[in-house]
């Protein structure tokens, strides 16, 4: 037991970024599907999440957190049966208040068009 405290604390000293622990809703959107999630811990570069009854889906991931006003394009790192780790790969300030299911939807696509804007615009000055 003794062990395993160790080894943990070990990985805890080797993360980047200080987590945070915390208990609220939050919403994953990918594609056409976007799920309720339980937020667990959070941090400047990631956060763990529970998976509640849906498997993680594929492909690109926004972490749409309205409590906090913030959306977060992120990577799966990690999954077990119940929970995920995701890694942000880029963050912003969500707009305007949009609640629930359509709500968060509605912010991902807003932050993806913004980053398909910008990534043309970086585009046409090469």
């Amino acid at each position: 037991m003794r062990a395993t405290a160790r080894q943990n604390a070990s990985a805890a000293d080797q993360r980047a970024y200080a987590r945070r622990p915390t208990s609220r809703k939050v919403y994953l959107v990918s594609g056409r599907d976007t799920l309720r999630c339980a937020l667990i811990d959070v941090a400047e570069g990631g956060a763990r999440i529970r998976l509640l009854g849906t498997p993680l889906p594929e492909g690109d991931l926004y972490l749409v957190d309205t409590r906090v006003r913030r959306i977060h394009l992120a990577r799966s790192v990690w999954q077990s049966d119940r929970e995920a780790g995701l890694q942000f790969v880029e963050s912003d300030t969500l707009d305007r208040p949009g609640g629930g299911v359509e709500g968060a939807a509605e912010a991902a696509l807003l932050f993806a068009r913004r980053r398909a804007r910008q990534a043309a615009a970086l585009e046409a000055e090469l």
